[in-house]
């Protein structure tokens, strides 16, 4: 196998009002994605856990085909850490969890995913990392 490659996206965990009574979860600590095939509302849903393997929310819908073609395609893995306290914009999108998710993989791929956000960027406003080598 090569070297493995990460890239960070700050933004953030969707739906957190409909869980946070029994999935809590603290700054600091590091989530879960995964495919949600079986989602009636977003059929490129990407579920995000706590460490208790409880569903927390799901990542935003601007990320979440992207997210879902780089799981389908196993290219590599996605995960989310917490860097702050819920809070809600008053968008009618609910409260959300700020999180970096940290995608891990090969470069090459890596490189295609970040130029195609980056061409969504001055909408979807993500703050995205360089790609670098995984750090040990």
């Amino acid at each position: 196998m090569g070297e493995e490659y990460e890239v960070f996206i700050k933004s953030s965990v969707r739906g957190y009002h409909a869980y946070f009574v029994d999935a809590p979860v603290t700054i600091g600590e590091v989530l879960a994605c995964e495919r949600e095939d079986n989602n009636a509302h977003d059929k490129y849903a990407t579920a995000v856990k706590n460490e208790a393997q409880l569903l927390v929310g799901h990542v935003p819908r601007e990320l979440s085909k992207i997210f879902s073609r780089f799981f389908l395609a196993d290219y590599g893995d996605v995960e989310a850490e917490c860097i702050g306290v819920r809070y809600n914009r008053g968008e009618g999108k609910g409260l959300e969890i700020p999180v970096d998710y940290r995608l891990t993989g090969n470069s090459n791929y890596l490189e295609k995913l970040v130029t195609s956000l980056k061409k969504r960027e001055p909408t979807c406003h993500l703050d995205i990392s360089n790609i670098r080598k995984c750090q040990i």
